[in-house]
């Protein structure tokens, strides 16, 4: 079977990679990720994804021009107002009426964003990934659709940190919108292994999901350690 899989970063990709091709399966690889923040993290993880290619000599299609506004147009939501920024006094991701980035955005400088209030500035984590995933997800099952494939797929299905039922729902309605079968594998297994195997072939490990929500958690989660570790 011919699949085309999503593939979030070198790490994720290397088991989806090895077991499809045990099983006989031809495989591709498909990256877009307009999620990932700053432009310097997606371009190490696309770096390594390229190295890893080059390794294991892996196809791979590559959206790969930087176009962050296209996850913060997804994401945007009656929970996720821009008028919510004027009463908080947060700089804004977009101009009002439009979709062009500011510079902060570019320059990967966006200072922490207020959460709560008035249905939260930031969408709420389910919300917003489930979106994300649906984004990245719905343009690896068009370009299936487009080139033939029989089949698509997403290396997220590797991570225990990934909503799981999520991810097979919505690339079971992609599938029936495609008219191209989703690929369901449980890859979490292998996790471990993973990690371990990306650091024996120097691959570019990231510390947190991609997007800056999820950097500002890990960042915020840090903070919060250390003054607890203070404290104590």
């Amino acid at each position: 079977m011919k699949i085309l899989f999503h593939i979030c970063c070198s790490n994720c990709a290397l088991y989806p990679v090895k077991l499809s091709r045990e099983e006989g399966h031809d495989f591709a690889g498909f990256w877009y990720n307009p999620n990932i923040h700053p432009q310097e993290e997606y371009q190490s993880r696309l770096d390594s994804l390229k190295r890893l290619s080059d390794m294991w000599r892996v196809e791979v299609i590559y959206n790969a021009d930087y176009k962050p506004e296209e996850y913060f147009e997804v994401i945007k939501s009656p929970n996720f107002p821009l008028q919510c920024f004027a009463a908080t006094g947060a700089q804004p991701l977009f101009q009002r009426g439009g979709h062009t980035p500011l510079s902060p955005l570019d320059r990967g400088e966006i200072p922490p964003l207020p959460r709560g209030g008035n249905g939260g500035v930031i969408p709420p984590s389910p919300e917003r990934c489930k979106s994300c995933y649906l984004l990245r997800l719905e343009k690896t099952a068009e370009r299936a659709h487009e080139e033939g494939f029989d089949a698509f797929s997403t290396t997220l299905l590797i991570s225990p940190y990934q909503d799981f039922e999520q991810i097979i729902n919505t690339g079971r309605r992609l599938a029936d919108k495609y008219n191209v079968d989703f690929y369901l594998k449980d890859f979490r297994q292998h996790f471990r292994e993973a990690l371990k195997l990306a650091k024996e072939l120097g691959l570019y490990r990231q510390k947190y999901c991609g997007c800056i929500f999820s950097k500002q958690e890990r960042e915020h989660g840090k903070m919060t350690n250390s003054k607890a570790q203070i404290s104590n």
